[in-house]
């Protein structure tokens, strides 16, 4: 069933709205004061970080840069590079302190416990956050159209599984708070660019998220159906079977 029209303001005042929450939220695990209070290049930091650096940022750049974008629709959404920078910044740092904020509740909830089993609970808890707020409010709320249901299930494997896991690690092995931050940053606006955010001001018709029957009467962003998918040219551009 399709959502009310995609209004780029609301859109965007939403988004904010939950950018200040990850900030709030991050500030009252201590993650943000970690954050603040931390290096770019850590203490422990060698050939290895150095290393590991690197790869994390071939890896986002391939995994969003390429993939990601690859299999976005856009459906004719102009690129405009000011608004889709800023946004992309703010999606990326928003959405890296709430990352944060789960590690550190996990600290304090694990508290004595392992590094691994406190990587175990954040996780699962950021994984399972990530799910219910993607798939059931950013993707019908904020985003404009630019999945389908085959999309979605390439995607989530290829870019958004190994990014959060692959991040964390990083993270966690180097205490690498601003490295994490740069990786999510990157992340994201690579996926600004490629899905074509629309500035608050656009006044060209774009199309909202198609809204998918959920559980308990809910709706999930399920991804764009097309009616005539063997013909339909937006399908074409991505590469999208039918």
């Amino acid at each position: 069933m399709r959502s009310e029209p995609f209004r780029p303001a609301a859109a965007w005042l939403r988004a904010y709205l939950y950018f200040v929450a990850c900030g709030v939220f991050a500030y009252s695990t201590g993650a943000l004061d970690a954050l603040l209070n931390s290096r770019f290049v850590p203490s422990n930091a060698g050939a290895l970080w150095w290393l590991c650096s690197a790869a994390l940022l071939v890896f986002i750049t391939v995994a969003y840069g390429v993939l990601w974008s690859r299999w976005t629709l856009r459906f004719n959404r102009k690129l405009d590079v000011f608004p889709q920078l800023i946004f992309g910044l703010s999606w990326g740092i928003g959405y890296a302190l709430s990352f944060l904020g789960f590690w550190h509740l996990s600290l304090i909830a694990g508290d004595g416990w392992p590094t691994w089993a406190v990587f175990l609970l954040a996780y699962t808890l950021i994984s399972l956050w990530q799910v219910l707020w993607q798939d059931l409010v950013w993707d019908i709320y904020v985003s404009p159209e630019h999945d389908t249901p085959w999309t979605t299930k390439v995607k989530v494997p290829c870019t958004h599984v190994p990014n959060v896991t692959f991040s964390l690690l990083y993270f966690v092995a180097f205490d690498a708070y601003w490295g994490f931050v740069a990786a999510q940053v990157l992340a994201l606006t690579l996926c600004s660019f490629a899905m074509r955010m629309p500035a608050p001001w656009c006044k060209d018709v774009t199309p909202a998220a198609t809204r998918h029957p959920f559980v308990f009467g809910l709706s999930h962003g399920g991804g764009y159906v097309s009616p005539d998918p063997a013909n339909d040219p937006h399908l074409k551009a991505i590469g999208a079977p039918y």
